[in-house]
This record gives structure tokens, C-alpha cells and sequence, in this order.
């Protein structure tokens, strides 16, 4: 078999070149892939200990003020520890903590304690996942390290020749209409699969945090916008509108949401 493979590329010497060609670029996106993984990893790992950290300083703090809130110096550490670790807290409890500022509500400082000895769980195991996949005995996860740079390149060869395949799909078509039909088709069907893509890293993530019923609907039309085509694809055209208002929407939710370790 490798015989008659060896002569085949001898004999078509620009197969050759195109098979050495693509053989160089996955070898060298794996690569880079790789890098970019394990710098990823660490970089994550890194923003959770420090979120950690963070917490579980102010934990301490909010513990010793409620143990002595007379105590010398409890008040005044307590505010050092929650202006210093502030911008690692989501909005909920930021909003908490500004009230204990104006009001110095000992209940909400408790409601307080109570979000963030949650998060503290959240995070810690954010952080054993992370562990995990950085030092690890188990064959199969070895296996699946090795082989998890090569998703992002099989996802880069399937975009590219599903791309491809729809502009041919075009150009045979000889109506204008069908052509905007075709290409709505394909880009809401491609939003709807990156989106679930995206949310499935996040999940996987541990991350994944469904606030409100609107959160749901939203993601929900990110996610099912494209299934309106079932009845006509001429659709396509709503489904992509409806795509665009949720993922504004969305975008300005995260954006009030950010926060910055």
C-alpha cells in the first residue's frame, strides 16, 4: 500500500506538494495550538488562585469583625480587606458591601459572608478542574490532552469546507433572493452552533450561571432562532434578526457584569 502511495506522489509531483504543504500547517497549528492551550491554562489558573486568595482574605476579615465588631482595629481591616479585594466580587455582592458602608448593616454583611463562603466553594473547585487537567495519572486523560490542540484544527478544516460548500451552493443559484436566503441560512445556523459551542466551554468551565428566566430566553434564541427555517427558509432573514437583538442584549448584560481580577 505505501508502495503504490509513493508512486502515486511521485507521479502527481503538485499532490505532493499540496500533501507536504497541509501536513506542515497541522503540524505547526498543533503546535501553536498546544502553546497557546497549556498558556491558557495557567493564565486561568493563575486568576482563580488569586480570586481565591482574594475571598478567602475578606472571609477572614468579615469573620474576626463579627467575632469582636468592638475590637481594635476589625472595623478599619475589614474595610482595607473589602477595598482591596473589591474588584474580584461580582455586582450582587458589591452592592451588598456598599450598603454596609453607608449603613454598616451587620445583616448585610452576614448575607455578605454567606455569598462569598459560596463563592469560595465555587472557585476552589473551578480550580481543582484546572489542577486536574494540568498534572494527571489517568491514561485517558493523558490520551485527551494529546489530542485536544487538534479540535481547534479540525473545527478551522470543517469551517473552511463548510464555507466553501455554501458559496458553491451560491454561485449555482440564479436567483438574487436565493443567494441572501442561502447565506442568512448559513450564517444564523453558524452563530447558533458557535453559541452552543461557546456555552458548552463554559459549562465545562464551571462557569456557566443562568441568572433570570430573560438569561434563558436569550440564550435559548441564540441557540433554537435557526429551527424557523423547519417552515420556510426564506426565514433565515428573521431567525438572523432575532439572533442580533438577543446577542446585544447579552453583550450589554456581560459587559455589566465584567470583572477584573
Amino acid at each position: 500500500m505505501l508502495q503504490h502511495l509513493f508512486g502515486y506522489i511521485q507521479a502527481k509531483p503538485v499532490f505532493s506538494v499540496i500533501y507536504t504543504a497541509i501536513c506542515t500547517i497541522v503540524i505547526w497549528l498543533y503546535k501553536e495550538f498546544k502553546m497557546m492551550k497549556e498558556k491558557d491554562t495557567q493564565n486561568k489558573l493563575n486568576r482563580v488562585q488569586r480570586k481565591l486568595d482574594a475571598h478567602i482574605k475578606v472571609e477572614a476579615a468579615i469573620a474576626r469583625y463579627q467575632a469582636r465588631p468592638d475590637g481594635s482595629g476589625n472595623l478599619e481591616n475589614l474595610f482595607e480587606k473589602l477595598g482591596e479585594c473589591g474588584s474580584s466580587f461580582s455586582e450582587d455582592i458589591r452592592k451588598l458591601i456598599q450598603g454596609f458602608y453607608l449603613r454598616r448593616d451587620r445583616e448585610s454583611l452576614a448575607t455578605v459572608m454567606v455569598l462569598i463562603q459560596a463563592e469560595i466553594s465555587r472557585v476552589d473547585k473551578q480550580r481543582n478542574m484546572l489542577d486536574s487537567r494540568e498534572v494527571t495519572g489517568d491514561a485517558f486523560d493523558s490520551v485527551f490532552k494529546i489530542f485536544n490542540p487538534l479540535k481547534p484544527i479540525l473545527i478551522i478544516f470543517a469551517i473552511f469546507f463548510t464555507v466553501l460548500w455554501f458559496v458553491s451552493l451560491a454561485i449555482l443559484e440564479n436567483n438574487i433572493w436565493d443567494r441572501v436566503y442561502l447565506g442568512t441560512s448559513f450564517i444564523t445556523v453558524s452563530l447558533s452552533i458557535m453559541f452552543i459551542f461557546a456555552i458548552s466551554v463554559v459549562w465545562m468551565e464551571g462557569e456557566l450561571v443562568i441568572r433570570e428566566k430573560w438569561d434563558t430566553f436569550l440564550k435559548l434564541s441564540m441557540i433554537l432562532s435557526p429551527l424557523i427555517m423547519l417552515l420556510d427558509w426564506k426565514l433565515s432573514i428573521l431567525s438572523l434578526l432575532a439572533q442580533i437583538v438577543a446577542g446585544i442584549i447579552i453583550g450589554k448584560k456581560l459587559k455589566s457584569r465584567i470583572v477584573v481580577i
